[in-house]
């Protein structure tokens, strides 16, 4: 019965976290002005700090497919994948302020705290990747960086409140997850990192494109 109860337990955090992915995935963000703080969505710098934004998220995109792609391996099944990612213990970065009617202000304190967390992720994933990949990883570390500290300018301009931290434009994660002895599964571990960043990068490359104005 213990472990009847454990395999059911195990299924529904796979479950919960392919509903996650699907919500995050799928949704069309609207751009629509919170009123949170006082600026407009047609404001020059603002829209060019949203093409710069976009172009640099677009590109974060394409380096983690690399990565991704150079990354590939024998996986275990979805039930096995579900719950090595909750032993990972990687804290949930939902983007609901950037789906369906888009509250600006929080959205981008939202995005910088993700980016934050997953770039503090990378260190861990290029000790699991191919030598010939970590090259690809520090790359990819140092766009997470730029976009980070975009955003993080952005804040200040708008006067939004930001949490500190010792390197408040894009120091690494205090919270740095462990994948385990094993290289095999530590390598497992590394691609579900990597798949959950392209997740996230995925909503905020759709957030940003909807509040592009031209």
């Amino acid at each position: 019965m213990k472990l009847i109860s454990n395999s059911l337990h195990m299924l529904s955090v796979l479950v919960g976290i392919l509903a996650l992915a699907a919500v995050l995935t799928r949704a069309a963000p609207l751009s629509e002005f919170s009123g949170e703080v006082g600026f407009s969505l047609e404001d020059p710098d603002f829209q060019k700090f949203v093409a710069n934004s976009f172009d640099l998220t677009s590109k974060i995109q394409s380096e983690l497919q690399t990565v991704l792609k150079a990354h590939a391996l024998q996986l275990p099944s979805d039930l096995e994948l579900g719950v090595m990612e909750a032993r990972l213990q990687i804290p949930s970065t939902p983007l609901r302020e950037c789906l369906s009617k888009i509250h600006v202000e929080s959205c981008l304190a939202r995005i910088h705290s993700g980016l934050r967390l997953y770039r503090g992720f990378l260190p861990v994933v290029q000790d699991h990747v191919e030598l010939a990949q970590r090259r690809h990883v520090e790359t990819l570390s140092h766009d997470a960086k730029d976009l980070l500290k975009q955003i993080h300018r952005q804040m200040l301009s708008l006067e939004l409140p930001l949490v500190s931290y010792p390197d408040e434009e894009g120091g690494p994660s205090s919270h740095q997850p462990f994948l385990g002895g094993e290289r095999s599964r530590s390598r497992v571990g590394s691609y579900i990192l990597l798949r959950n960043f392209e997740s996230f990068v995925l909503s905020v490359y759709r957030a940003l494109r909807s509040l592009k104005r031209h």
